[in-house]
């Protein structure tokens, strides 16, 4: 079971830096040199581990950088689908192409025992210009185009029925929905594209109706633009969303019931969250503003793995992780910030940690997960080398 306060994290491992030179710079974080341990640079890109022994930080901490071309960082969903279940980062990147390293991405919550797991995302996830997950609830956000951060995903869908704009309530998610201090109805009126690897609501009193799209253009949720569609099934039983058509689940008492099979209806969706958006908690650093700290929040004010991806003010791209077992070792959110501007990070956000934590470069997973072996996810983050 998962949440915001980082339920179910998982154990570290201390710094194995064996260089006398580093041991000698014990005040600042320190890039460790190339060594058999696994430390790499290449074309622009580089992995090294970092000494945060100056910080309180006793467990192992590795970093990526990058500036510019020819690498950048893309989402990935596991199994390539929203709510498709769970996968490795590893596995992700090994099936990618061009993909030369991956950690986890955004918190993910868990289906009970004994029930399907589809792993669903907690915030928004905007994929190459493709708005697919919108947040289940308030949840931080990065635009990894951009290179910013925001306390949420903004966005907005809308089908125009008739004359009359109907808002879409949640796209591609699972309700109702309970977890941990969390408990969403099934309500409003839902979107679903393609990628939703699960099926539509099936309660009574709900219909959903199934519309192919009619232009032929990009997807049909792709931010800041229209889509028409035109409506080829009604039905109350619960379906499997197919390529290129769109299902909208409502109460039967929405001004969706005045459609009629052949009608035709355009869908608008919007959002200024950029090409590449994935959510996170909590936003570390903001244009070199320290974000507060909640002294209540039990997840930042203790130590725990972490995962992070932030920027620097020349645009450089950082992702840090660091080995720990839940609120015994690892980093709080304060040595997390220091660390962070020990190189240069000015924008910064937060992403699963605990059990979910890993960093994986050279083929291989360089980070002890804390429970010993890498957790299965629901999405990642993949560097990406371009052609």
């Amino acid at each position: 079971m998962r949440d915001l306060r980082g339920i179910s994290r998982g154990h570290g491992l201390r710094v194995a830096v064996a260089i006398a030179a580093i041991v000698a710079l014990v005040g600042v974080a320190v890039r460790v040199a190339p060594s058999a341990s696994g430390t790499t640079s290449e074309s622009g890109l580089h992995v090294f581990a970092i000494n945060g022994r100056h910080y309180g930080v006793l467990t192992a901490i590795h970093v990526l950088t990058f500036s510019g071309s020819p690498y950048a960082v893309k989402i990935d969903l596991a199994n390539d689908a929203v709510d498709g279940g769970r996968q490795t980062a590893s596995t992700m990147c090994r099936t990618t192409a061009g993909c030369v390293a991956a950690v986890n991405g955004d918190f993910f919550d868990t289906t009970p025992s004994g029930q399907p797991d589809p792993g669903d995302e907690v915030g928004g996830i905007i994929q190459n210009c493709v708005l697919l997950h919108t947040p289940e609830i308030a949840h931080q956000q990065a635009n990894l185009d951009g290179q910013s951060v925001s306390e949420g995903l903004n966005w907005s869908s809308t089908v125009n029925v008739n004359g009359a704009s109907v808002p879409i309530t949640a796209i591609n998610q699972e309700l109702p929905m309970s977890y941990v201090k969390v408990h969403l109805p099934l309500a409003g009126t839902l979107l679903y594209t393609a990628p939703y690897a699960l099926t539509t609501p099936s309660v009574p009193g709900w219909v959903t109706d199934e519309f192919t799209q009619v232009d032929g253009a990009a997807s049909p949720t792709t931010i800041n633009t229209s889509a028409e569609l035109e409506l080829v099934a009604q039905t109350a039983t619960a379906v499997k969303v197919t390529s290129g058509d769109v299902d909208i689940a409502a109460s039967a008492g929405s001004a969706l019931a005045t459609l009629q099979v052949g009608d035709t209806v355009t869908m608008t969706t919007t959002s200024t969250g950029g090409c590449d958006n994935i959510g996170g908690h909590p936003i570390l650093l903001d244009h070199g503003v320290v974000a507060p700290i909640d002294p209540a929040d039990t997840y930042l004010v203790k130590p725990y793995a972490r995962t992070v991806i932030g920027w620097t003010a020349s645009g450089e791209t950082v992702i840090m992780t660091v080995d720990g077992k839940d609120g015994v070792t690892g980093a709080t959110a304060s040595q997390l910030v220091s660390m962070l501007q020990s190189l240069n990070v000015v924008t910064a956000l937060d992403l699963d940690g605990g059990n979910s934590t890993t960093f994986y470069a050279k083929g291989r997973v360089l980070n002890r997960p804390s429970q010993g072996k890498e957790r299965p996810v629901s999405t990642g983050l993949l560097v990406i080398q371009n052609p």
